[in-house]
C-alpha cells in the first residue's frame, strides 16, 4: 500500500485516517500539521500516511519558536533545516514549528532563516542535541518585526540600536525590600555589598587572564522584556562573582519556574517535589548554608540581622536580587569545592556550563562527571531515571549505542547541558563578542577530566530534499476518501428536559419560551451533572472555557461538514450557506477533558455535564439539570438566533414534544 494520500475534493483527514487505519493526531505529527492546518489540508497536497520508524526510535524532538529581537514571533517564518543527513523547507505557524523527530542526535541540527530578501541566514548549528522533546527558541538577532514579516517595498525594520535604546529604558533598577518577606522592621537597612571579584586567572601557558571577558559588556546583554526588571540584579551579581551577566542569566533561565502564559521568571515558585523554592531553587539546606556565606548578600544580610528565625531565612529566596546574588556565590563555592582546575575556564560559555553542572550533580558528584569515575551501576540509574518511566526503550537504544553506562549517561548529560545553557541567547550583537561557544565536552576536557567515545553510528535510510512544492508536484492515482462520516449524539441517552418549564417544547430550539415572545437558541437535553459528554462528530477543540457568564464552562467544537453522515451532511449544507464548517456548543459542564486546538474523534469524551453558569441551581434532573447543546456558523455569536440553526436534526435520538 502506498505511504502518500493526495488529498482530493471532499477530503478531510479525518477521513483520510479512517480509510488508512490510523488516527488524526498521528497523521497531524507525520505531516507536521497543528492548529487551523489540521482542517486546512488542500487539494493536490501530499498526506504521508506512516514513518518509516515509530516514535520511540527517534532520540530527539523538537519544537522550534522564531522571534524577533522584541521576543515577538514572526508569523509565517519559512525555515530549512538539516538534521540526519537529511533537508526540509517548511513555514511556521505563528511563529511555531513543531514535531520534528531527530533519529540521531549526535548528526546535530541546523536551521537557517529565510529574510525578506529571500536569503537564508545560518540561526542555530547544533552539533549535537539533547536527547528526549527539547524546545527550541530561536531569535533573530538583527529584526525587530513591525507588521507581518514578508518581503514587501516599504517594510520597517527597527536597528539594533534603537531596539537596544528600547530594552534600557525598560531595564530600570528596581530595588526590592525584604521586611515584607520575612515580617521585621529593619529589612531596608543599608547591607554591606561585597567588592567586586576582578580576579586573575593562570591559563596553561601561565599569562594572566581576566575571568570575565570584557567584550560581554552590559551593553550587549539581552533578556525577555519581562524578565528584564531583573537585569540590574544580575549585571550587579555578575560583577561581584566574576561572571558576565549573559553566563549567570543563563545558569539562572535553566534553573528558574516560569510563568506559562508570559514566560516570566517566578519569582515565588516553590516547587512539588523538593524543598526548592525561590528565582533560582535553593534546597532549604542549601540556602541556609548561603546565609552563612559573608560572599553573599543573603550572608551579610543574616549576619547584621542574628535573630533571624529559620522560617525568616527560607524566605529570602523570594527576594530575588538576593537570590540572584546566590546563586552567583554559590557557583563559586562550587567551583572551589570540586577541586577541579577551574582556573582554567576563561570563556563565559564554560564557566556558565560548569556551574550548571555542579548544580546539577553537586560539587562532589559533578567532579565524579568529569573525571568519569562514576560507577557503572550509578551510571545506569541516572541515564534510566533521566528517561523517565515511559522512556525505557529509548534509554535502552541509547545505552546499548554508547556500549556501557558511563558513556551513555556521559552523553546525555553533556548533550542535555548543552542544550540549556546557551549565553549567545543573552546577546544582542554576537560580532561584539569573541563568539566562542565552548561544548560541555570541550569544557571537560580543560578541567582536564576524561573523554567518552563516539557512539554507534545511527543508520538512517536515504532522505532527499523535500520542500512545501515537492509535496504537491507528484501525481497519484489515489481515488478521494471524502470525510470521516461519522456521528454520535452528545449524551449516551438523549431526553428533552422538562422541569421547570412549561413543557417539553420550551427545551428546544427557536421561539418557544414565554408563550412564543422569548429565544431558546438550543436545545437542553436532561443530564445530571458528571454524565459523559461526546464529541458527536470528528473535528477540532476551538474553545474550551470557563465563560464566567450564563453558559459557564463551555467546549465548542469545528467539525468540517464533509465529516458528518450523509443526513447531517445534508442538513448542515442546507441551512449553514457559504461556510464548510459547522460548530457545536457544549454548555454547563463541570469539567472539560480537552483543551483549545486538540484534534477529537467521533464518539471522544470530551467532559462531564454540569450545573454552571445560570445553571447552578440545576443540580438534579428533578430540578432541571441539562446540557445545553448548540449548532452554529460560526464558534462564538451573540444574543438572539442568528448564526444558530436548530440542533435536534442532527441528533439520532427521537426527541417527541
Amino acid at each position: 500500500m502506498s505511504n502518500i494520500h493526495i488529498v482530493k475534493a471532499g477530503d478531510t483527514l479525518w477521513g483520510i485516517s479512517k480509510k488508512n487505519g490510523t488516527t488524526v493526531s498521528q497523521l497531524a505529527k507525520i505531516n507536521n500539521l497543528q492548529g487551523k492546518s489540521i482542517h486546512n489540508i488542500k487539494i493536490g497536497e501530499k498526506i504521508l500516511l506512516n514513518h518509516d520508524d515509530k516514535e520511540d526510535s527517534y532520540e530527539t524532538k523538537i519544537k522550534i519558536i522564531i522571534l524577533d529581537l522584541r521576543f515577538n514571533p514572526i508569523l509565517n517564518a519559512t525555515l530549512q533545516l538539516e538534521f540526519d543527513g537529511r533537508k526540509i523547507i517548511r513555514k511556521t505557524e505563528n511563529g511555531i514549528f513543531e514535531n520534528i523527530f531527530i533519529d540521531d542526535h549526535s548528526k546535530g541540527l541546523k536551521v537557517y532563516y529565510k529574510n525578506i530578501k529571500g536569503v537564508f541566514d545560518l540561526i542555530a548549528d547544533h552539533k549535537k542535541l539533547p536527547i528526549g522533546k527539547k524546545v527550541l527558541k530561536l531569535t533573530s538577532r538583527k529584526i525587530k518585526v513591525v507588521g507581518s514579516h514578508h518581503a514587501q517595498s516599504g517594510q520597517t525594520q527597527n536597528t539594533t540600536q534603537s531596539i537596544l535604546n528600547d530594552l534600557k529604558k525598560m531595564g530600570k533598577p528596581i530595588v526590592d525590600g525584604v521586611g515584607d518577606l520575612i515580617g521585621i522592621n529593619n529589612a531596608k537597612e543599608d547591607i554591606k555589598i561585597p567588592s567586586e571579584r576582578i580576579e586573575q586567572k593562570r591559563t596553561d601557558n601561565g599569562n594572566s587572564t581576566h575571568i570575565v571577558a570584557a567584550q560581554f559588556t552590559e551593553d550587549n546583554f539581552l533578556l525577555k522584556p519581562i524578565n528584564n526588571k531583573y537585569r540590574p540584579y544580575i549585571i550587579s551579581a555578575a560583577k561581584r562573582h566574576g561572571f558576565t551577566p549573559h553566563a549567570l542569566a543563563a545558569v539562572i533561565d535553566a534553573e528558574a519556574a516560569k510563568l506559562k502564559k508570559t514566560g516570566e521568571w517566578d519569582v515565588n515558585s516553590k516547587a512539588n517535589s523538593s524543598s526548592a523554592a525561590g528565582l533560582t531553587q535553593f534546597l532549604d539546606a542549601t540556602w541556609i548554608e548561603m546565609c552563612k556565606n559573608q560572599n553573599s548578600l543573603v550572608g551579610q544580610y543574616v549576619q547584621k540581622n542574628p535573630k533571624l528565625t529559620t522560617i525568616q531565612k527560607l524566605n529570602l529566596r523570594f527576594n530575588a536580587e538576593m537570590a540572584i546574588d546566590a546563586a552567583a556565590a554559590y557557583a563559586i563555592n562550587n567551583f572551589k569545592a570540586s577541586g577541579l582546575p577551574y582556573q582554567n575556564l576563561t570563556e563565559p560559555s564554560s564557566m556558565a556550563k560548569f556551574a550548571y553542572l555542579l548544580h546539577h550533580e553537586g560539587s562532589s558528584g559533578g567532579k565524579k562527571f568529569v573525571l568519569n569515575n562514576l560507577t557503572e551501576d550509578r551510571a545506569h540509574k541516572l541515564l534510566f531515571i533521566q528517561f523517565g518511566k515511559n522512556g525505557e526503550k529509548q534509554a535502552t537504544s541509547f545505552l546499548r549505542r554508547y556500549k556501557n553506562a558511563k558513556q551513555a549517561y556521559g552523553a546525555w548529560l553533556r548533550n542535555y547541558i548543552d542544550g540549556h545553557i546557551n549565553i549567545y541567547q543573552y546577546v544582542v550583537d554576537k560580532s561584539k563578542t569573541s563568539g566562542i561557544n565552548l561544548s560541555m565536552d570541550e569544557t571537560i576536557k580543560l578541567l582536564n577530566g576524561a573523554p567518552i567515545s563516539s557512539p554507534e553510528p545511527k543508520i538512517t535510510p536515504d532522505k532527499k530534499e523535500e520542500s512545501i512544492g515537492d509535496l504537491n508536484s507528484k501525481k497519484n492515482e489515489q481515488a478521494s476518501v471524502g470525510g470521516a462520516e461519522g456521528w454520535h449524539d452528545p449524551l449516551a441517552v438523549c431526553k428533552l428536559r422538562t422541569a421547570g418549564l412549561a413543557n417539553a417544547k420550551g427545551a428546544t430550539f427557536g421561539k418557544v419560551r414565554n408563550n412564543g415572545t422569548k429565544n431558546h437558541q438550543g436545545v437542553d437535553l436532561q443530564a445530571n451533572p458528571g454524565t459523559s459528554i461526546y464529541a458527536v462528530s470528528s473535528g477540532i477543540i476551538v474553545a474550551a472555557m470557563d465563560t464566567g457568564g450564563a453558559y459557564g464552562r463551555v467546549i465548542v467544537l469545528k467539525v468540517d461538514i464533509d465529516d458528518l453522515p450523509d443526513k447531517q451532511k445534508k442538513y448542515a449544507k442546507k441551512n449553514i450557506a457559504g461556510s464548510k464548517y459547522v460548530y457545536f456548543f457544549y454548555a454547563h459542564l463541570s469539567a472539560i477533558n480537552v483543551d483549545k486546538n486538540d484534534p477529537v474523534d467521533v464518539g471522544e469524551v470530551i467532559g462531564k455535564s454540569g450545573a454552571t453558569g445560570n445553571a447552578n441551581k440545576m443540580t438534579t434532573i428533578a430540578n432541571g439539570a441539562h446540557l445545553h447543546f448548540e449548532a452554529r456558523s460560526a464558534p462564538l455569536l451573540g444574543i438572539g438566533l442568528t448564526g444558530r440553526i436548530d440542533p435536534i436534526p442532527f441528533i439520532n435520538a427521537n426527541l417527541p414534544y
